[in-house]
């Protein structure tokens, strides 16, 4: 491990616990997670301009369009009907996590062990601006499907609004990708940002951490047991989504193949868990939380995986 990865772990455990243990700070942070969240996209969508993602199309358009099509079509619909089956009171839940974008993190990771980052960032930033559109129809779709089959739907809350989470995400999502294209316009600032991406990723996630776990501290000491069962459901997410990268990654180059891995389970959860809190129930939201525990043990696995040969087609 090198400094770099130990200092993201140790981070990102610490404020998780600094979090349950000071729930006092759940008033002053509660509108930090939206906010860091899009400091994080914004330092995203700031490392890759809108030229570079046609170029990086152009250069692979195939990669970049299955890459696209798995995560935010085929990788949810998977994971929900294992989840229908093995533990279907978190099957919402983990039709919005796989549902997620690819996360910012991502790239913090695939720069650290030398995967195909053009690739990671462009799979980031079109996943998320094509967010707002895939979720709510991904949703609306399933939903049609299991009641015509008679299966009783997805259970939506009552007040769900698909307008209203599709405004929320764009809301998201849409300002710091419009930010992100006037910093580039001054490439001074632009490049002293980028300089310090690292500490300003990892303070955010930090703020961010302390804001969502103080906010669940109460929860998590009435009923420990739900956060037990969103734990075990978001690790059993995060090993599905890991072995369902695998046959799409066969015959590819080394650093092509490390990207897929990376961008199947470094999802943006905080995105989800927010919008989970704001427009489903207490499972999903608890279940996007907890991701945040596998997601930071992947790289443990990423690092395994960027030393082993790739398997032949």
């Amino acid at each position: 491990m090198q400094l770099r990865d130990l200092t993201m772990v140790f981070s990102s455990f610490a404020s998780m616990a600094a979090g349950v243990f000071l729930p006092g700070l759940a008033g002053p942070l509660e509108a930090m997670p939206r906010l860091m969240l899009m400091v994080m996209l914004y330092l995203s969508f700031l490392a890759v301009g809108a030229g570079a993602l046609w170029d990086e199309l152009r250069a692979m358009p195939g990669i970049v369009c299955r890459l696209t099509v798995l995560r935010l079509l085929a990788l949810p619909l998977f994971v929900f009907a294992v989840f229908r089956l093995i533990m279907p009171e978190f099957s919402l839940g983990a039709l919005l996590l796989g549902a997620a974008p690819v996360g910012v993190m991502a790239a913090v990771f695939s720069l650290m062990l030398g995967a195909n980052t053009a690739l990671i960032l462009v799979g980031n930033i079109l996943t998320s601006l094509l967010l707002p559109l895939s979720l709510p129809l991904l949703l609306s779709c399933t939903d049609g499907v299991l009641r015509t089959l008679g299966t009783g739907g997805l259970d939506l809350p009552e007040n769900f609004s698909l307008g209203g989470m599709t405004i929320s995400l764009c809301i998201t999502i849409l300002i710091p990708f419009a930010a992100a294209m006037v910093t580039r316009a001054l490439p001074r600032l632009a490049g002293d940002i980028l300089r310090r991406q690292f500490p300003l990723l990892t303070t955010a996630i930090v703020i961010s951490n302390l804001g969502i776990f103080s906010n669940y501290a109460g929860v998590l000491r009435q009923s420990p047991a739900l956060i037990l069962h969103a734990l075990l459901a978001s690790c059993l997410l995060c090993v599905v989504m890991t072995v369902a990268a695998l046959p799409a990654t066969r015959g590819m180059p080394r650093q092509v193949r490390l990207a897929f891995l990376i961008s199947f389970g470094v999802i943006n959860n905080i995105l989800l868990m927010i919008v989970s809190n704001e427009f489903f129930t207490v499972n999903e939201a608890l279940m996007g939380a907890a991701y945040l525990v596998p997601l930071y043990i992947l790289l443990f696995y990423y690092r395994y995986c960027s030393r082993t040969p790739a398997p032949a087609r």
